[in-house]
């Protein structure tokens, strides 16, 4: 009885040992499987905690973006004389680094225009107009437009920023991942950030680039003397040549449309040959049945008008 009671004993302690040790053995699988995993979700967490360490310094860095302020302005203005005005006008411009971007010239009854839009460093934008302005006899009116977009260009730089840092995060997470799902999701992420980052950058360019130059949309005009010029009515020996032409016009184009539909005239012709091949067989068939009809009348007549023959008694 006690050694029953011993080997009971013994292999109770076994098997509680082997439950100990299996336990173990998952729990150690379980730390070394999640710590990928908890890095790359702590990544966002740690970004975020970045970007609320760095939100004072990232407010520095914006307030000294210089202002993004992009100029237009439209003038409308007569010159003396079109022709000078236009050279000088020429002049100006390439004198101030600029260049015309559209132009379209004008001219009616009572005055010659251009209308040109012009691109200029925003440098220069000012002299420019100035110097436009001072070849006019008079400005009908000039009106300059700004659009102030530093506002959008830093938050479009603070987003650009802030997605460098998460890159730089997901990358360092990237080195220190050996698990291939892991290593898949971290790349997609890494996709979708890059293609953000390139967004923002290509919109910070534009904005640059709009801002650097300034729009200037010109139209100059000289005024011209109405010249009333009475349209020359042709002769009447003129218009009877017209009406010859026109008439000999006409008939060539029937003969040459007749000639274009010779398949036509082809087809014809051979309708009408069987048609009248079939007709003059019908009507010889016709004549002959006449013929006999009238040669039978005329013995029923014969016989008819014959006295009778008298029997001599």
């Amino acid at each position: 009885m006690k050694k029953s009671i011993l080997l009971t004993s013994i292999m109770l302690m076994v098997i509680l040992t082997g439950c100990n040790s299996k336990k173990n053995s998952y729990k150690a699988e379980g730390s070394a499987s999640m710590d990928v995993t908890a890095d790359y979700e702590a990544a966002p967490v740690t970004t975020r905690q970045t970007y609320q360490a760095d939100k004072s310094g990232l407010r520095n860095e914006t307030s000294e973006v210089a202002p993004k302020i992009i100029k237009t302005a439209n003038v409308s203005m007569e010159v003396v004389d079109y022709a000078k005005s236009k050279k000088q006008i020429d002049s100006i411009i390439v004198a101030a680094k600029a260049y015309i971007t559209s132009e379209g010239f004008q001219q009616s009854d009572v005055q010659l225009g251009n209308n040109m839009e012009i691109k200029v460093p925003a440098t220069g934008f000012n002299n420019l107009l100035e110097s436009l302005t001072a070849v006019a006899k008079r400005v009908d009116y000039q009106n300059i437009y700004t659009q102030d977009v530093t506002e959008e260009y830093i938050d479009v730089k603070t987003r650009m920023e802030n997605k460098l840092k998460v890159e730089k995060t997901y990358i360092d997470l990237l080195r220190r991942t050996n698990n291939i799902e892991d290593i898949l999701k971290i790349e997609n992420k890494l996709g979708e950030i890059r293609a953000e980052i390139e967004s923002a950058q290509g919109r910070m360019k534009y904005i640059d680039h709009q801002v650097s130059l300034s729009t200037i949309s010109l139209y100059f005009y000289q005024k011209v003397e109405f010249k009333y010029t009475p349209e020359e009515l042709p002769s009447f020996w003129q218009k009877v040549k017209e009406a010859l032409h026109a008439g000999w016009k006409g008939i060539v184009w029937v003969l040459i449309f007749f000639m274009k539909i010779w398949p036509v005239w082809v087809i014809t012709a051979v309708v009408y040959i069987v048609w009248r091949k079939t007709i003059g067989r019908s009507s010889k068939k016709t004549d002959k049945k006449r013929k006999k009809d009238k040669k039978g009348k005329k013995r029923a007549k014969e016989e008819i008008n014959q006295p009778p023959v008298q029997d001599n008694i």
